[in-house]
């Protein structure tokens, strides 16, 4: 816990600039600035994880494919006008990927399998946000937003303050030795807690509240453990090197699995008419 006041001062930063974000969500320009904010951290987090791949001999051309990510998650602000927009943008992203090989072939292989996954790891699930807050479904995007974020983030505290005052059996020893067992119980309880203060709010009803908190708080470890393999395997102990976070990979980890969970919950049972 040496780097706690670190992590508190970014952590209550970011708090205070994501309210911001959220309480105006729907003023013009903040919306254009949302939206830029999410394909811009979608490129830096493409940039991070294309280091991981360049340690292992893997690195995709980064310009074309940081363009390519920012594209992809900005469609999704605009898909509520454009239906589809986001698998066409993807859809032309992967098409590129390929043609750009057709006259210099060495390293296609690789090239693509490390381009196309990272479209679909990053880009994807952080374009699904902007589809949850600006979405065409009824209910307030914000509301959905901020239990995503509150849960998942909530989890990731438990997980850390949790680990850290009682951790004793290690959860995943070789790819993230700092994760117990205990910890990530107590991550799965306040993501279970705060999933309730949303139900209690009126947003989710008395059973949607224990399934989706036991899902969210499971699968955003599982997020920041599958992070934590790609870090290990490319001998790397952050993805970036910014004051109290590491790296935008670092953060948004366990947001990049839980996104879509809460993406296609408001198709399937939210929406009449979604993306």
């Amino acid at each position: 816990m040496k780097d706690l006041g670190r992590r508190f001062i970014t952590s209550a930063i970011s708090i205070a600039l994501v309210a911001l974000l959220l309480f105006f969500a729907f003023h013009l320009w903040v919306s254009l600035l949302t939206a830029a904010v999410a394909a811009t951290l979608s490129a830096i987090a493409l940039w991070e994880y294309n280091q991981f791949a360049k340690e292992k001999g893997g690195m995709a051309k980064t310009s074309l494919l940081m363009i390519l990510a920012a594209c992809t998650t900005a469609s999704f602000f605009l898909a509520s006008k454009f239906l589809y927009l986001p698998e066409a943008v993807f859809f032309l992203s992967i098409l590129i990927l390929f043609a750009r090989h057709f006259r210099i072939k060495e390293g296609a292989i690789v090239d693509l399998a490390v381009s196309a996954f990272g479209l679909l790891y990053i880009a994807l699930p952080l374009g699904m946000m902007l589809g949850i807050l600006y979405g065409p479904h009824a209910e307030d995007g914000r509301i959905w937003m901020a239990y995503l974020i509150a849960t998942t983030k909530i989890t990731d505290i438990g997980g850390y303050f949790g680990g850290s005052l009682w951790g004793r059996r290690k959860l995943a020893p070789k790819i993230s030795p700092g994760k117990t067992l205990e910890g990530a119980l107590c991550g799965l309880a306040l993501s279970l807690a705060t999933s309730y203060l949303f139900h209690l709010w009126g947003s989710l009803s008395s059973y949607e509240w224990i399934v989706l908190g036991l899902i969210l708080g499971c699968i955003a470890q599982f997020g920041d453990l599958s992070e934590s393999l790609l870090k290990r395997d490319a001998n790397k102990k952050d993805s970036n090197s910014l004051p109290g976070l590491g790296g935008i990979l670092d953060a948004v980890d366990s947001l990049l699995f839980n996104a879509p969970i809460v993406y296609f919950f408001l198709i399937v049972f939210r929406a009449k008419e979604f993306l």
